[in-house]
């Protein structure tokens, strides 16, 4: 028996549940950003559903057949509008969205888990979305309200100084904690990346210098202890990067390159990037597991190692500015440091790991991999190498810095294996973007994917070659140099540009004067590309090469 008597028939009561459905989807869930909030939007509508159930069986149960009556009639209302709900976001996102014109697979215009499933296929989501792109062209539909944009003037309409785009939802990954990251409010952003600035400006550098030089050296150690065998660089350079990071931002010596021993908390760092590359697509997906402890267990032990950081820092105070101690400052600077602060600062801390650490890592294992893939362009280095510098001489970033065809080596080997090879979100302005003769609606999310533009050979002739000299001597292989945006560029680029090229200066350069290199494989060349993974920032299998010392100079 229907509720409500019988003048009202039951279809029409289920009806109108479902056309309230619609309505909310319409009226409210189609407007505005919902994706960082779905545990509350989960428990709402649990609460409506256990309060409407309590309410109508006390007051019904005995005029309509029971409790067990009025429960299921109760949860039918609850299904019918759940229905509703979901039915109108199909139609919506399938047939009515304003990017309904651009191309793309018929599950993207549906559902945000697409891009997921692309991300797990093969853990290779900047290979599955150059797919796309060569099967649709350079607008391509990649999730309901989600656009990837190849075109060769995207970088300069999306990422540069004068864009009005802001940080997508990705950036809600850390939710509640924000850091410098994935601080999405401009305002916020700016204030922080001062403070950020002052601990990586090139008088900074300066200070930072002999400690990079230190771990050079035993990262040199190594490699000579392996000569007569093989060494896998990839492994090195992990060690390597991170005891620099350590120094720089902790003033600690994790030790790892003298104990050829990666430290514990790169298995979390992995696993956390991993979960966040796979699931950022389907945001509300994550931010919904993130609540539920345990779920999310990799994420957690990141962020415990980084608070442990924090108190030895605070413990130990360092006898120099380092990289977090002007983040620190800011923070023992606040009169009544509240939570929120305390995990943001957490949140800056595992920044620094990744983007101090894991980055590099992986840009020097691919740029020794190009450079022992292509002989002559190393002996073209070693021959730069030896004109700047002599046993006697002291390698000084200074003088690094001279060495143009380093730095074109440096450049190509990050056109080929960008650091963020996916890309990362961005969301149009209100009005709307043009990119090119297509202009795409405002309050749309929009990635730039990083590997495919820089293979674009409307950019760079012959895009698939390694060529430094395209950066030097060749400009004509280079016909939209504003494509190449490797650490971004305007107010979201990246601020460890010169740290970072500091440290893959120092080493290449160290190595270039001292080695010559082969691949201890000789089959590397083929399967290193098929083994990389796109873990949100690039992640480079293992590179075993042969070092011999050089014989002439």
């Amino acid at each position: 028996m229907p509720l409500l008597g019988s003048e009202l028939s039951a279809q029409s009561l289920y009806g109108t549940a479902f056309i309230v459905g619609v309505l909310v989807h319409l009226v409210i869930f189609r407007l505005g950003e919902w994706d960082g909030v779905p545990g509350r939007i989960a428990a709402f509508f649990i609460a409506m559903y256990a309060i409407s159930s309590a309410v109508s069986t006390y007051a019904l149960a005995e005029a309509y057949g029971g409790a067990s009556a009025v429960l299921i009639n109760i949860s039918a209302l609850f299904l019918a509008l759940l229905l509703g709900l979901f039915a109108s976001m199909t139609m919506y996102r399938a047939v009515l969205h304003r990017l309904r014109s651009f191309p793309g697979p018929g599950l993207a215009r549906i559902s945000s888990i697409y891009g997921s499933r692309m991300a797990l296929k093969r853990l290779k989501y900047f290979d599955e979305v150059d797919q796309l792109h060569k099967k649709h062209g350079d607008f391509v539909r990649i999730g309901p309200n989600h656009l990837s944009v190849a075109h060769p003037a995207v970088v300069q309409a999306v990422h540069s100084s004068s864009s009005q785009c802001f940080k997508g939802p990705f950036y809600n990954t850390q939710l509640p904690a924000l850091s410098l990251l994935t601080a999405r409010e401009p305002r916020e952003h700016a204030r922080r990346r001062k403070t950020w600035d002052k601990g990586l400006s090139f008088k900074a550098m300066r200070a930072y210098e002999p400690l990079v030089a230190k771990c050079t050296s035993q990262l040199l150690s190594n490699i000579q202890a392996s000569v007569g065998g093989k060494i896998d660089m990839s492994h090195h350079f992990t060690l390597y990067t991170f005891d620099v990071m350590g120094t720089l931002a902790f003033a600690k010596d994790f030790k790892m390159l003298a104990s050829n021993e990666l430290h514990p908390v790169f298995k979390f760092l992995h696993e956390s990037m991993l979960s966040v590359v796979i699931l950022s697509h389907a945001i509300w997906f994550l931010t919904l597991l993130k609540n539920i402890p345990g779920l999310v267990s990799s994420v957690e032990k990141m962020c415990a190692w980084s608070n442990q950081q924090i108190e030895d820092q605070i413990r130990d105070k360092p006898d120099a500015p380092n990289v977090f101690s002007w983040l620190l400052k800011d923070y023992m600077m606040l009169p009544n440091p509240t939570t929120q602060d305390r995990m943001d600062l957490i949140a800056d801390a595992s920044l620094i790991v990744v983007a101090g650490s894991d980055t590099t890592a992986s840009t020097l294992t691919s740029l020794l991999f190009e450079l022992t893939k292509h002989p002559d362009v190393y002996r073209k280095l070693q021959h730069e190498v030896d004109t700047h510098l002599s046993d006697n001489n002291e390698l000084l970033n200074d003088s690094l810095i001279s060495m143009e065809y380093l730095q074109a080596c440096i450049d190509e080997s990050m056109r080929m294996h960008p650091v963020i090879p996916g890309g990362v979100q961005r969301h149009t302005p209100p009005q709307g973007l043009q990119v090119g003769d297509t202009f795409i609606p405002g309050d749309v999310i929009i990635q730039v994917p990083m590997h495919t533009v820089n293979h674009d050979d409307r950019s760079f002739s012959q895009a698939d070659q390694f060529i430094p000299e395209r950066w030097t001597s060749r400009p004509d292989l280079v016909t939209n140099d504003s494509s190449f945006a490797t650490f971004l560029t305007g107010k979201y680029s990246c601020p460890g540009k010169q740290l970072a090229l500091l440290k893959i200066r120092h080493v290449i350069s160290e190595i270039a004067r001292r080695y010559d290199i082969s691949f201890f494989d000789p089959q590397t060349t083929e399967w290193f590309p098929e083994h990389i993974v796109d873990g949100f920032s690039l992640q480079c299998p293992k590179l075993e090469l042969i070092f011999s010392p050089r014989i002439t100079r």
